[in-house]
């Protein structure tokens, strides 16, 4: 497999086995005699405790996602912020990168010759490589890297009746509304972007792109899984509760400074009462940890599933070692086609660093996994994109 920009060392194999003990201490069970469907039954959304080693890596109500945007009250963020540079990105910034390796290994040949005053000739030129750790920022030998232009946030959402979790929704779909005014967003039509069929909710997903009041163009997507109906099986780790995907991609041109413009965003008022009204599925279980996830890929042996979504896919992990986390991103955007060339960048943020595979198909099928490194331990956001 050809890693594009930096090639990264070899990693081990691991097993793509289930973790029983995790999965057993996961799954919740609706308590017998529900009504399907009712949205509020006892093994359903809000009803199940929160596992200690789930807690641990909680963002509660307000926490920043990006751009005034932040987890609704009634909702947690799971995990921590995926944030990477997309292709657009790389490639406006790769000539700057080159002509800085460039530079670079022209000071390295100098600097070996002043070495070498007998003047033996080198057997072979000197290989101009980022230099560095693996995880320093693919870009630091710029005096600017380019920021992360993508920002991603998986959210649960824990209101326990169906009316507080369209509200969740609805107050999302506000921020929303309110930070790109011109994309014509209404967050009181409700089923706008959310799909009700016979006053029960399916799904959500809404995609806008506009300009904030501070000049920024902005594309913005935010999906929702409450798991699924017929079968009445929720995501693993999902706890049963519906759970939600931000996507925030910055168009700007990052080289034009910006003074961020306050966002004031007014609770919506309920969709001419009808919020009462839409049901949303009660789940009787969540699935086990083994469930094969993201096309097909199954969680490793002793990692940790944060949270996880049938549609649109995507899976957060707590990892215990950073080559274990490395190994898991990497094998699973490999997985896509050993054809597809895979590309590795590492952006450097304030407290963490997010390194990043990616690979797309020909058919447009994606996949894209980010190693997050804080100092609360180590992290693995997986997402997959169907073909077009």
């Amino acid at each position: 497999m050809t890693i594009v920009g930096l090639e990264v060392e070899g990693m081990g194999r691991w097993k793509r086995v289930a973790s029983a003990a995790l999965s057993a201490a996961l799954v919740t069970v609706a308590l017998a005699g529900c009504e399907i469907g009712s949205g509020d039954a006892g093994g359903g959304s809000g009803s199940a405790s929160v596992p200690d080693e789930i807690t641990a890596h909680e963002s509660g109500p307000e926490s920043p996602i990006i751009n005034g945007l932040t987890v609704p009250e009634g909702a947690v963020q799971l995990g921590p912020l995926a944030r990477y540079r997309s292709n657009r990105m790389i490639e406006a910034y790769q000539p700057d990168l080159t002509v800085a390796l460039t530079r670079q290994g022209v000071s390295d040949a100098v600097s070996a010759a002043r070495g070498n005053p007998d003047g033996v000739v080198s057997p072979e030129p000197p290989e101009i490589t980022k230099s560095g750790r693996p995880d320093d920022d693919t870009f630091a030998l710029l005096e600017e890297p380019p920021p992360a232009d993508v920002t991603v946030a998986v959210i649960r959402l824990d209101a326990e009746s169906s009316t507080g979790k369209s509200e969740i929704v609805q107050a999302l779909v506000a921020q929303i509304a309110a930070l790109l005014p011109d994309a014509d967003v209404d967050p009181e039509d409700f089923t706008s972007y959310c799909t009700v069929e016979d006053d029960r909710l399916t799904g959500c997903e809404l995609e806008v792109a506009g300009v904030t009041g501070d000049g920024r163009n902005l594309a913005i997507s935010m999906s929702v899984d409450p798991g699924n109906p017929e079968t009445r099986i929720a995501p693993p780790s999902s706890l049963t509760r519906p759970v939600m995907e931000v996507r925030v991609q910055d168009f700007s041109d990052p080289r034009i400074e910006r003074t961020a413009t306050e966002v004031e965003t007014e609770e919506p008022e309920p969709v001419r009462g009808e919020l009462d009204d839409i049901i949303w599925p009660a789940m009787d279980t969540q699935a086990p940890a083994d469930t094969p996830l993201l096309n097909g890929w199954v969680a490793p042996e002793g990692t940790l599933i944060l949270l996880s979504s049938f549609q649109p896919e995507f899976v957060s992990l707590n990892v215990a070692s950073s080559s274990e986390a490395r190994e898991i991103a990497r094998s699973y955007v490999e997985s896509l086609s050993p054809d597809v060339p895979v590309t590795l960048d590492s952006y450097e943020g304030l407290n963490e660093v997010d390194v990043t595979f990616s690979a797309t198909a020909p058919d447009g099928e994606r996949a894209v996994a980010t190693h997050v490194i804080t100092a609360r331990g180590n992290y693995v956001m997986l997402f997959h994109t169907p073909a077009s």
